[in-house]
């Protein structure tokens, strides 16, 4: 009887070892999972395709996803979630897939629901996806359409493209639709490399061009935006003034500017082809280096949600190791939503973001501390401000006050992993603020671009207080600055544990909170 119990327990070891490789380095590893954040449960992700408020009560989105990252079939499809609370998700499965009905990857585009009855063959109860698909002979537009609440979708107009692009190099993709009610048409927004091209249409196939947003040099004062991707509009009501001010959203690099890819967005009007008309430059909605793809629900006149890729293409292609040592092909995750506010300050608009986070927190601490009883170091920073290790999942509040008129001096917060460290430092005097990383677990020529820190206006300096509201998780960060601004990033790690270190050079006292986050 010991022999065969021992024997047993010897299979169930093996077979633990035999799991843990087969998951190493496949599209199934889950050690760089999230607890606070929506993870793709294969593969790897990108783009935010719509969000919309389904009849069951729940909100629906679509984003990319290649199941098959660095394999076989390589290629991205639509995948289908849902949320009420836009913490807690439920996989849906893939409502758009690749390389079927004519079409290749399925990338990214924007749905348009027909309960105005604009489609006169199918039911107002259809919802219409239209997408781009990078096919050999260039980037063509496609439409498909749901009869079952968008879990699945059906080709439209015989398969066949509504729009193609008039050569294998043009850039034309990532429709965004919706409906004019001043001319009764269908309008398409499409990313055109430097432009955001406008169209409408009577019957949603046929497509004539009305006009662009240009977002070049010369339109942008000297400096552009580079290759310009996922255009999106909104409306936000201003209480202020009593106008309704329409916002163009839109992916971009920030590399003219001293930053990276991320999302802008531009406040302006519509003229009467339906053409964006910008009244201000173009503004980062997040000054972080991993808000990307970003989609938008219209909660009311006033409000809109936000949510994003946390992902750039600059490093997250590269080699990204697991704990194995082997590449990790499972890596995909979505940034917390964020409620959008249109606020008027310094004699222009600026959109105020804040994270919304529901989940249970659990196992609350609470910390005060002053400068001036911390040990001031050589260097002239009062190292031991706070130093506490946690779980890798937290809600992180630090409220900072200055000892005399203002706040002075830096304040650095630090978060460390066993494989991975974010440095945030604050520049209290000037509201400047760098944020640097690093991470072993990215090698190769990427790693460069990945650990390359960034510099930053807050636009909040010389205040008696600051508060940093602080949403970290496994593999990511969100620092909520105090004047409505928002830095999103990942942290490549798969350490279940962290210490958040907080130290300053000036005269301030810190009053702190943390909780955990849990699933």
């Amino acid at each position: 009887m010991l022999k065969r119990k021992l024997g047993y327990l010897l299979i169930c070891l093996l077979a633990c070892v035999t799991l843990s490789n087969v998951d190493a380095g496949t599209n199934d590893s889950q050690e760089y999972n999230q607890t606070n954040h929506y993870n793709t449960p294969k593969g790897f992700m990108n783009d935010i395709q719509t969000i919309f408020k389904g009849n069951d009560g729940y909100y629906h989105l679509y984003y990319l996803l290649n199941s098959n990252y660095k394999s076989e079939n390589d290629g991205t499809e639509w995948y289908h979630v849902r949320t009420k609370d836009w913490d807690h998700f439920e996989n849906l499965g893939v409502a758009i897939p690749k390389f079927v009905n004519g079409w290749s990857a399925v990338a990214s585009g924007s749905i348009y629901p027909n309960s105005n009855g604009f489609f006169k063959d199918l039911p107002t109860t259809a919802i219409l996806a239209y997408f781009t698909s990078y096919t050999e002979s260039g980037q063509h537009q496609y439409v498909a359409y749901s009869l079952d609440d968008g879990r699945s979708y059906h080709p439209y107009n015989n398969g066949q493209p509504v729009m193609r692009s008039s050569s294998k190099e043009q850039n034309a993709r990532d429709p965004y639709i919706c409906y004019n009610d001043s001319n009764k048409k269908l309008m398409m927004y499409l990313a055109e490399g430097d432009k955001i091209g406008t169209y409408a249409s009577s019957d949603g196939k046929n497509w004539e061009y009305q006009g662009a947003t240009i977002l070049n040099q010369g339109s942008l004062g000297g400096k552009d935006l580079g290759l310009v991707e996922c255009p999106n509009l909104k409306t936000f009501y201003d209480s202020s003034s009593g106008v309704t001010k329409h916002v163009l959203f839109f992916g971009a690099n920030g590399y003219r500017y001293g930053s990276t890819t991320g999302t802008y967005y531009m406040v302006g009007q519509l003229d009467r082809q339906g053409n964006f008309v910008a009244e201000q430059q173009p503004e980062r909605l997040d000054q972080g280096s991993d808000y990307y793809g970003a989609n938008f629900y219209q909660e009311s006149g006033s409000a809109v949600i936000s949510l994003a890729w946390m992902g750039n293409w600059d490093y997250l292609q590269g080699q990204i190791l697991d704990d194995q040592g082997e590449e990790s092909k499972h890596i995909g995750s979505v940034s917390s939503a964020r409620e959008l506010k249109l606020v008027r300050r310094d004699n222009k608009y600026i959109l105020e973001s804040f994270l919304k986070n529901t989940n249970r927190k659990t196992n609350s601490v609470s910390y005060q501390s002053n400068s001036e009883t911390a040990p001031l170091s050589a260097d002239g920073y009062h190292r031991n401000l706070l130093t506490v290790s946690r779980w890798h999942s937290q809600e992180i509040s630090l409220n900072f006050q200055g000892n005399s008129a203002a706040l002075t001096g830096h304040i650095r917060i630090i978060i460390n992993q066993a494989d991975s460290q974010v440095l945030f430092d604050y520049n209290a005097d000037n509201g400047y603020y760098e944020v640097k990383r690093t991470s072993s677990k990215i090698i190769g020529d990427k790693q460069a671009n990945y650990e390359r820190s960034y510099i930053i206006q807050s636009g909040w300096s010389q205040q008696k207080e600051c508060h940093f509201y602080l949403v970290a998780d496994k593999t990511s960060l969100e620092f909520a600055l105090p004047n409505g601004q928002i830095y999103s990033m990942l942290k490549l790690s798969t350490d279940d544990k962290m210490t958040l270190i907080v130290e300053t050079s000036g005269s301030n006292t810190l009053s702190a909170s943390l909780s955990n986050f849990e699933p």
